[in-house]
Order: structure tokens, then sequence, then C-alpha cells
């Protein structure tokens, strides 16, 4: 009886493992920018930072959209996939994404036009409720998105989203403290986020290592990737990028910054950390390997 090794073959026609291909850096922006976005927006929201607010609402109406037109090639038929939110990840998030630009430019107005346009009573509270839930399911949709499909195992598992909430969430508080720093504002939460960010930047090591060793005892397509990731062609960014410079550099960086508190530290502390949150989506996305296509064994 003939065996055969499954690899990495260059289209669906040939056997052995095959990547996805329609998803790349139009989709990754458009999940960073709603990530960052929506985490930056929230975490501000909560700390009442108007700056962080506006500029977090920015990145995910302008930036996620316009990359969600981009990649669509059709902009003006958008609306079909928001159609059936009931069946479709993509069209709840499409949804989630209206209602914060609607809710979320609401609760800008007083600060952007004065306080005259201020809500009051339970419409305020409405309103701020569900600008906050609408950023917090935009933060990790995309990870729903995602692993709704088992055809593509490395992503088939629920702590895809999780990672993607966490990641997002640090990216919110690094912003959050980046602006604090730059503009010479204070706030009574600051050590708090401080705090926040160092769990934070813990919680996603811990999560990414969990998250490798789950998928190298899951489906063969699921531990190719890790292979990919940790040692194939995939490692230099993985590593370099997203462990090496997006975690443990930012941590050093963060820890330099306690002792002398430069504000080129703040910049390149916000580089680092979003520079590997970046390369993780798109090395997510390029690594992605659909179930092993195999011949008939004789």
């Amino acid at each position: 009886m003939t065996t055969y090794k499954a690899s990495v073959v260059p289209h669906s026609f040939a056997f052995g493992f095959y990547r996805q291909g329609w998803w790349s850096w139009l989709i990754g922006s458009a999940f960073f920018f709603g990530e960052i976005g929506a985490g930056l927006f929230l975490v501000s929201l909560l700390t009442v930072q108007p700056l962080g607010m506006l500029i977090g609402y920015l990145i995910v109406v302008v930036g996620k959209n316009l990359a969600h037109l981009m990649y669509l090639g059709r902009p003006e038929r958008f609306w079909r996939a928001a159609m059936r939110p009931d069946r479709s990840w993509i069209a709840r998030g499409i949804w989630a994404v209206g209602i914060f630009a609607v809710t979320g430019f609401v609760v800008l107005l007083p600060y952007l036009f004065g306080s005259e346009w201020q809500l009051t009573g339970w419409a305020q509270s409405v309103v701020f409720v569900l600008a906050g839930l609408s950023a917090l399911f935009i933060m990790f949709y995309d990870g729903f998105v995602m692993n709704f499909s088992p055809a593509i195992p490395f992503w088939h598992t629920n702590l895809l989203p999780l990672l993607c909430l966490t990641y997002a969430t640090l990216g919110g508080v690094t912003l959050s403290l980046a602006l604090s720093e730059l503009t010479g504002t204070t706030t009574a939460y600051g050590n708090m986020l401080l705090q926040f960010e160092y769990a934070l930047l813990v919680t996603n090591f811990v999560l990414l290592a969990v998250y490798l060793y789950r998928m190298s005892r899951s489906l063969p397509a699921a531990q190719e990737t890790v292979r990919s990731l940790l040692t194939g062609p995939y490692a230099a960014v993985f590593i370099g990028l997203v462990i090496i410079l997006g975690l443990v550099g930012t941590i050093i960086l963060a820890s330099l910054h306690l002792w002398q508190g430069a504000l080129w530290l703040v910049v390149a502390i916000a580089v680092t950390e979003l520079t590997g949150d970046f390369a993780l989506l798109m090395v997510l996305l390029k690594s992605g390997l659909f179930s092993t296509q195999a011949p008939p064994t004789s």
C-alpha cells in the first residue's frame, strides 16, 4: 500500500494542503483598524478621554470601512452583506459598525459642538451603553468571522475571538496611555491602565502559547500551520515581530519608561505593540490552510 506525506500545494486541484488566498492585507487592515479603533474608543469612553474617543471613532468609521469597501470591489453592493444577521457574522459586524457610527457620534457631540448637545437621563445612558457594547462587539467579532467555518482548522477555535479581544484591548490601552502622555493630560485611571497593559501583555503571550499548543494537537492542517509559524516560512514574522517585538519588546520599553519618562519611549511602545498586533493578524490570515486533500490509497 502506497502512503503519501501531505505538503502545501499551490492550488486546490493538487493533493495536500493549500492556502486560502482570498483574505489578505486589505482584510487584515480592516480587522486591525476595527480592533484598535474600537479598543481605543471603549477605553477612552470608560476613562472619559474625549480625544481618544474621537480618534478611535475615526479609525473604525473611516479606516475599517474604507479597507472593507476597497476589498469588496463593488462597494455599492455592500448592503447585501448586511442581510441575514441571524446567520452571518459578517452581517452582524456590519450592523454593529452602523450602531457604533451613530451612537459614537452622539456621544462625541457635546465634546465637538458644546454642552447644549449633551443628552440627559435615560437617553444618555442608552446611547452610552449602545456605543460601548457595539465597540466591544467590533473588538472580537472578526475572530468569529474567521472561526465560523471549519474549512481552515487553525481558525476553528473559540480561542481566536478571545485573542482578538485581548489584543484589541491591549491596543486601546496602549494608545490611550500614549495620547495622555503626548498631550500632557492626566487621568485618574493612568496607573490602573499601566498595570492593565502589563497584565494584557502577559495574557496575550500565554494565550498565544495555549493556542499553538492546542492547534499542534488538532487536525493535520492546523499542525502544519503551527509548524509554518514556528519553523517555516512565517517564523520570522511570527517570532520576530509578534513575539519578540510586539510582546517582549513592548514589556522592555514599558519598563524603561517607568525609570525614564521620555516621550520617544511612549511613541516606541505604541509602535512596537501595534506592529505586533498587525503582524499577528497578517500571519493568521496568510498561514491559513484548508484541510488536507489526499489521494486514494491502494
